[in-house]
């Protein structure tokens, strides 16, 4: 089934800009076709087109059935900035995995420009895989932040996995508690000894995801899978 998020949901919607262009020229849907559109509310509405012209499509509501595919857990990542097309395919894999939010942030390794990171175009991806996946709301990837203040939001979670490559422990043998989980994840230059002197004293659990050294991006979706499945996401 053909899904699409949209801003509000109406007896009787009308779609246009991106959202006619999908549906009319990528899907090419036709009219009785029935599609899903979703706001982020909890549920899933099935419409069918009515009629499509040059610049909206027409559709009317069917039927209202609540979301099953939305994670119950909460999984928040946190990651270095990263080039381009790595954090491009982060976005993709982790919204599929079912991450609620991405928070970009500048250690003292990090070798790209805050500017060269374009949100509107990430958050489009996390739309667009949303979408393919059947997920019940689309995941933010916010601004970038500086060290202090990724370090400042951490507190609101049950749960704070710091990935090291110099120590930890497998996530396997770690017990997390209530619905919440951040995840801490460097840049290709890894993290500072400040900085992960910072995260032991803040009370992070130190994570290590094995002997191998693995990509940014790769650690990404690996930690994300892992949590997920620890928080019974995946079974």
């Amino acid at each position: 089934m053909k899904k699409i998020f949209v801003d509000k949901i109406s007896q009787d919607s009308v779609l246009t800009g991106d959202d006619h262009l999908h549906v009319s020229v990528v899907l090419r849907a036709r009219v009785g076709d029935e599609l899903v559109l979703c706001d982020g509310d909890g549920y899933d509405y099935t419409y069918q087109i009515v009629k499509i012209e040059s610049k909206r499509t027409l559709v009317k509501l069917l039927k209202k059935e609540p979301v099953i595919t939305e994670p119950k857990a909460k999984v928040d990542l946190f990651v270095a900035l990263l080039k381009a097309d790595k954090l491009e395919w982060v976005c993709q894999k982790c919204t599929e995995l079912g991450i609620n939010e991405i928070q970009p942030f500048i250690s003292e390794f990090v070798q790209v420009k805050k500017e060269s990171v374009k949100v509107e175009r990430l958050n489009k991806i996390c739309k667009e895989a949303a979408q393919q996946c059947g997920r019940g709301k689309v995941p933010v990837l916010r601004e970038p932040i500086k060290w202090q203040q990724m370090v400042d939001k951490l507190g609101g979670y049950d749960n704070v996995l710091f990935l090291y490559e110099k120590d930890g422990a497998s996530l396997k043998d770690v017990a997390l508690k209530g619905e919440s989980v951040a995840i801490i994840i460097g840049s290709e230059g890894g993290f500072s000894d400040r900085e992960a002197s910072e995260l032991f004293d803040y009370g992070a659990t130190t994570i290590n995801l094995g002997k191998r050294i693995l990509r940014a991006e790769t650690a990404c979706v690996t930690a994300t899978t892992l949590a997920m499945y620890e928080m019974g996401e995946l079974k």
